[in-house]
């Protein structure tokens, strides 16, 4: 066979190769493999067709341009998933819009035109930190307390995703599902959840009565609107900012409480002397045998001590008090 036949055959086995391998987006691998197989004939063809001298010929050149096509559609049908995320085709030529691809490495000729999002389904955490008005919808949230009061909520969400729900979550709520789902409920639980409580109820001994309500009903709420796609672990209460008038009226109580405490142990600790006092008196007067000789006792330890006084205590027990 000429050289003139074998670059002929070189360009036709490219041509079908590239054809091939543009199919691929819809074939998958069933025209990827082959398309691939007949660029390399592309180009061996092509190295023996030279002529003239040895110069490369054009089929050498076409063949390596459709090689380079087809690495290059090969690397764009290589899809990574990272652990903790799930793979959705979301657009296709292909028609596998929907399609599910799971952790790891993924070739698949059909990704090379698809477009694919990612969503992590494991455990995460949503912080809503700063004031609610800002453009990021994340702030903190206001809520009104049961006496009337303003009050800034700084908290943080725990959730995950069932892996067998990603599809739907994606498919029935878009890219956005955090701020159509997520972040419309978190802004609007507290608000119902706090308006039965005192702010000073919800700064101190209620807090964790709050988060526990926030967290329950939070999760029905999200569990009724997407049908389990979200699955709320915990709600804390990050921080609290109520009004100064608020603020010192609760340290004025904080230190009433503690001087209470301290007042209440001062009290326990009298008690505790005085019950050590008499537990020691009557020691001393269990030791005599009447209470005239303890009385005489008393007097005699009293007035020994004092000038100008001698007191004489007789075998009999008899104190006699002269005055010197």
């Amino acid at each position: 066979m000429d050289s003139m036949s074998l670059s002929r055959i070189s360009i036709i086995t490219g041509l079908v190769g590239i054809a091939l391998v543009v199919s691929s987006a819809l074939l998958g691998m069933v025209a990827f493999i082959p398309g691939a197989i007949l660029s390399v004939v592309c180009i061996v063809t092509g190295i023996l067709s030279r002529k003239d001298g040895g110069r490369v010929s054009p089929a050498i050149t076409f063949g390596f341009l459709s090689f380079f096509i087809i690495f290059m559609i090969g690397g764009l049908s290589i899809v990574q998933v990272d652990a903790g995320e799930k793979g959705v085709v979301v657009n296709s030529p292909a028609g596998n819009i929907g399609e599910v691809i799971d952790e790891g490495w993924h070739f698949d000729p059909r990704y090379a035109f698809a477009s694919v999002d990612h969503i992590r389904f494991n455990t995460q955490t949503v912080e809503y930190i700063g004031y609610d008005d800002q453009v990021d919808t994340v702030g903190g949230v206001t809520v009104l307390t049961k006496d009337s009061l303003n009050v800034e909520m700084d908290i943080a969400v725990t959730f995950h995703i069932p892996a067998e729900m990603v599809k739907k979550l994606r498919f029935e709520y878009g890219a956005d599902w955090k701020i159509t789902i997520l972040h419309q409920e978190v802004r609007s639980v507290p608000r119902l959840i706090c308006v039965n409580y005192t702010a000073l109820e919800i700064i101190s001994d209620k807090r964790s009565d709050v988060e526990s309500a926030i967290t329950s009903n939070l999760s029905a709420q999200i569990m009724d609107r997407c049908g389990g796609c979200i699955v709320v672990d915990k709600v804390i209460i990050r921080e609290l900012r109520i009004p100064q008038a608020m603020s010192d009226a609760v340290e004025k109580k904080l230190i009433a409480q503690q001087q209470l405490e301290k007042a209440q142990i001062d009290l326990e600790r009298i008690q505790v002397e005085a019950e050590a006092s008499k537990a020691a008196v009557d020691k001393v007067r269990e030791s005599f045998d009447s209470d005239d000789a303890y009385l005489r006792y008393i007097l005699y330890e009293t007035l020994k001590g004092m000038d100008g006084v001698q007191v004489v205590l007789s075998d009999g027990g008899t104190a006699t008090v002269k005055v010197v």
